[in-house]
């Protein structure tokens, strides 16, 4: 198994995932800029596939997976993503007091997490 590359942030998102042209839903448990962990695809994964992982609507990663253990998958990006893009999951497993909005560096609110239309069962 491949030492991970970056320092990864806790997760708890639904994600879309394309292993061999077999596409399923699974649980994201954690992301950084280089790769993420996804569990419950039920897709046979095997180290080395080529794999898409999509994140948002309109925001896909292309890697491979990295290791696979059971129904946990470790994927290593083709290129990092970049650092907003992992804020913005994080912004999923804060827990903020019910009127505190969370800001970006300039005090600008972030838009609320929406689940991705396409995923709905």
């Amino acid at each position: 198994m491949e030492k991970r590359r970056g320092n990864r942030s806790k997760t708890d998102d639904d994600v879309m995932v394309s292993i061999n042209g077999v596409a399923a839903r699974g649980r994201m448990l954690n992301l950084s800029r280089e790769g993420c962990k996804i569990t419950g695809t039920r897709v046979n994964a095997e180290v080395g596939e080529a794999v898409t992982v999509t994140l948002l609507e309109g925001v896909a990663v292309e890697g491979e997976v990295m290791w696979a253990e059971g129904e946990e998958i470790g994927i290593g990006f083709a290129r990092p993503i970049g650092e907003a893009t992992v804020k913005y999951f994080m912004l999923g497993t804060l827990h903020h007091a019910r009127d505190e909005i969370p800001v970006d560096q300039f005090g600008r609110g972030f838009p609320p997490m929406r689940p991705d239309r396409g995923m709905a069962d």
